[in-house]
């Protein structure tokens, strides 16, 4: 129960990383207040939550809308009674075009939600934290900072600024006693990935298994790292484990990429 009595903000809940970090939290004695743009899954990940016996509210949320992102912390501590800690799940993917070719307002786009989304979020529930000294901030980033791919340039500079952004914020935040931390997941094994490997089969006759073991083959342990255990390092630098970590990234990618 490393998070009991926490009250917890997990923004992009969708049916991957983010119910695994909600749901882990939850079994760790966490209430939770979730956001994202889809209320299917918002619901389904909130009566998942209750059913652990923890508190919850769902608040549908764009974080590029500061509005939004004001009612999401609002809510969580109107109904939790304070903030401890932040995850930032919620991201854009790629326009898969190269730089020659893309419209750079699709480029900005996905900087607007990777990076000033996440900060806008931050920046809501940056006054409950202040007041009471206290709190943990999470940035999900990727493992595309340490390995650049084609095609991928908008997701990877946004990433990058917010890479940046986390230690800037761990500097400035540490007075107040607030912690800003980043997990770097590679590939993911749950249901995204399943579902373009699935894709790929279908496109290309190239198997799911075939997918798999291509992938994992470039991976030091020999295997995709599942949703919930990317999820685990989360828990840690969202937890009083990591009390003195701050400015820090954990990279979770099965040693794909070592830094």
């Amino acid at each position: 129960m490393l998070l009991e009595g926490k009250r917890c903000i997990v923004s992009g809940l969708g049916p991957g990383l983010g119910r695994e970090i909600a749901l882990l939290f939850a079994r760790n004695g966490a209430d939770l207040a979730i956001g994202a743009r889809t209320e299917k899954y918002l619901n389904e990940v909130a009566q998942e939550i209750e059913s652990l016996g923890r508190s919850v509210v769902a608040i549908p949320t764009d974080i590029t809308d500061a509005s939004q992102c004001d009612a999401l912390a609002q809510g969580c501590v109107d109904a939790l009674g304070g903030i401890d800690v932040v995850v930032h799940n919620a991201f854009a993917p790629d326009v898969f075009q190269l730089f020659e070719e893309v419209d750079l307002d699709a480029w900005r786009r996905i900087v607007d939600v990777n990076l000033f989304g996440s900060l806008q979020l931050t920046k809501s529930v940056l006054p409950t934290m202040t007041a009471q000294k206290s709190g943990s901030v999470v940035f999900v980033n990727s493992m595309i900072v340490r390995k650049i791919l084609p095609l991928q340039g908008g997701y990877a500079i946004s990433k990058a600024a917010l890479m940046t952004a986390a230690q800037v914020l761990a500097k400035e935040l540490g007075p107040h006693g607030i912690r800003v931390n980043s997990i770097v997941p590679g590939w993911m094994w749950g249901p995204s990935v399943e579902g373009y490997f699935k894709m790929m089969e279908t496109q290309t006759g190239k198997s799911v298994q075939e997918s798999y073991d291509e992938i994992a083959g470039q991976i030091t342990l020999g295997e995709i790292p599942p949703d919930e255990d990317c999820a685990n390092a989360a828990l840690f630098l969202a937890s009083d484990m990591s009390r003195v970590i701050t400015g820090q990234s954990i990279d979770v990618n099965g040693g794909e990429v070592f830094h």
